[in-house]
């Protein structure tokens, strides 16, 4: 859409991607040209499914897509060129959507929004170009937002070890009861015997 044929897109459009944007409309054409993806990936099919209207926004349309790639010539990416690799790709599924103004013409295009990083093996979890990129091998991206999801050590602790610290602590305490009422007990028992004597 509009990158082939900018006519279809409106003076105000703007391009939203999760680290990627806004782009402009001249910024969108110009980066979308430069990447030359059917040079690159000739064959490819983004399998664009799921067409929905936004229940809120019924100019805009939401989709899915589980994108095919065969890397089968040049690829450039920044500054740096790739040659074909031969290699084919899927893309993890993907969400997009596109907004209309009363023309008819895109105003606004977002997407790349992965909806399940188990999918897409090759690309362990990465959407849109970086996850092209990091399937085919051909760099690592100098920024944590072109890699694959890990954990922070912050969410480590949040999610995973401060839970277990709770639950070791309450078996502590649940463990601890347990003995002190079985010591008390026979302490019981013993005073019962005298008053009854």
């Amino acid at each position: 859409l509009g990158g082939d044929d900018p006519s279809l897109l409106s003076d105000d459009f703007q391009f939203l991607f999760p680290v990627v944007g806004p782009l402009t409309k001249t910024q969108f054409v110009e980066a979308f040209s430069q990447f030359k993806v059917r040079e690159a990936f000739p064959t490819s099919s983004a399998n664009f499914y799921n067409f929905q209207v936004d229940p809120l926004e019924p100019n805009r349309i939401w989709m899915m897509s589980r994108g095919a790639y065969e890397h089968l010539g040049t690829l450039c990416f920044g500054p740096s060129k790739f040659p074909a690799t031969n290699k084919r790709i899927c893309l993890p599924p993907q969400c997009f959507s596109m907004s209309f103004n009363a023309q008819g013409k895109c105003y606004k295009l977002t997407g790349g929004y992965n909806v399940d990083r188990s999918a897409g093996v090759e690309t362990e979890g990465l959407g849109g170009m970086f996850g092209i990129v990091h399937a085919l091998g051909l760099m690592k991206l100098p920024f944590a937002e072109g890699r694959p999801w890990k954990r922070s050590l912050m969410w480590e602790a949040l999610s995973l070890r401060i839970p277990q610290v709770i639950d070791d602590w309450k078996s502590v305490l649940a463990t601890e009861m347990t003995a002190t009422k079985s010591l008390k007990a026979p302490e019981t028992r013993s005073g019962e015997k005298r008053k009854s004597q």
